[in-house]
């Protein structure tokens, strides 16, 4: 069963042809612009390049740009997940929807408020809208061609920002998105990529389903394994290599969780995380040998797509940045 004809990337109304500044205002105190690469043969991808006005950043700053991998709303999630929806709303149609999460994010990191020895931090945000999102070129959007999408978008961050340490961040479906990319490229093709933030991920397609529907007599939860596009964000941890990407990330890896989450059970990202965990200890033989950067944290008292308006998201999410820019310097 394939699934693809479910993916609405031109929900909600409007959101194939909205517009920086005509239909979406700017974002105060902000520099967004509106970028566009290729992708396959015949695939153009658009997107949205975010930072701080120059007059707000310092030199010598610490540079992290953050590569965005969209998720869908509840809606989209049942639609996607096999069944017919007439109630298409939410924001997963297209970049510019998530402007105010970038905007928050990026207000949110200051300089220290001490003294500090450290240069402070300077964070971009390249959001890309894959295939039939937004104004992206319309094509059926498989998990193979998602994942070339994004690996151009990766790739075009990686140029754009030579100097800089390079953190995907995926929310929702995005976050199983996030870890099969990294799974499938090479570590030594993304040496300034360090970082992995993943928030209220899917574990796979199949998990959802059965979450979204979990009354046994519905045949959706059944029909599960035939679906074309798995997501198994977890079979992907499990299974990754070590020369992947995904293996010099996972030591890394931040999994934030909203603690009243309505669409995603918190505990698909718990499985993701320790099945992060085990990969690890089996790796290095020893459980103790797993600490790094990788945390699980819970954001109280969020929803799904709430997070980002709890001071705790804000905080973490500029925590992390702030410790993975202090690593290892790109080669």
């Amino acid at each position: 069963m394939h699934d693809s004809g479910c993916k609405l990337g031109y929900a909600p109304p409007g959101a194939r042809t909205e517009s920086l500044g005509a239909d979406v205002p700017m974002p105060k105190d902000l520099t967004c612009e509106e970028l566009h690469l290729e992708s396959e043969k015949g695939i153009t991808l658009y997107g949205i390049d975010v930072r701080k006005d120059v007059k707000q950043t310092t030199p010598y700053a610490r540079k992290v740009v953050v590569v965005y991998l969209q998720g869908s709303s509840v809606d989209h999630l049942r639609a996607r997940c096999i069944v017919d929806s007439y109630r298409i709303t939410g924001n997963a149609g297209n970049s510019l929807a998530r402007l105010p999460v970038f905007e928050t994010l990026l207000h949110g990191i200051r300089p220290p408020s001490k003294p500090s020895t450290q240069p402070a931090l300077d964070v971009s945000i390249v959001a890309v809208a894959p295939r039939s999102y937004w104004k992206s070129s319309s094509r059926t959007p498989t998990q193979r061609g998602i994942l070339a999408d994004y690996t151009a978008a990766l790739s075009y961050a990686t140029r754009r920002y030579p100097d800089s340490t390079v953190v995907l961040y995926g929310h929702s479906l995005g976050g199983a998105v996030a870890v099969c990319l990294a799974a499938s490229l090479s570590a030594d093709d993304y040496p300034s990529v360090k970082g992995l933030i993943l928030e209220n991920p899917f574990s796979s397609i199949g998990g959802m389903v059965q979450a979204l529907y979990p009354q046994r007599w519905l045949p959706y939860r059944y029909l599960a394994p035939l679906a074309f596009d798995k997501w198994d964000a977890v079979t992907a941890v499990r299974e990754t290599r070590p020369q992947s990407l995904l293996a010099r990330l996972s030591k890394d890896t931040l999994v934030l969780l909203s603690e009243k989450d309505e669409v995603v059970p918190t505990s698909m990202g718990m499985e993701l995380y320790a099945a992060l965990q085990e990969k690890l200890a089996a790796d290095a033989g020893d459980a103790s040998a797993t600490n790094g950067l990788c945390r699980q944290v819970v954001i109280r008292g969020a929803l799904h797509e709430r997070a980002w308006l709890e001071r705790q998201w804000v905080s973490e999410m500029g925590a992390y940045m702030d410790s993975i820019s202090k690593c290892d310097k790109v080669s």
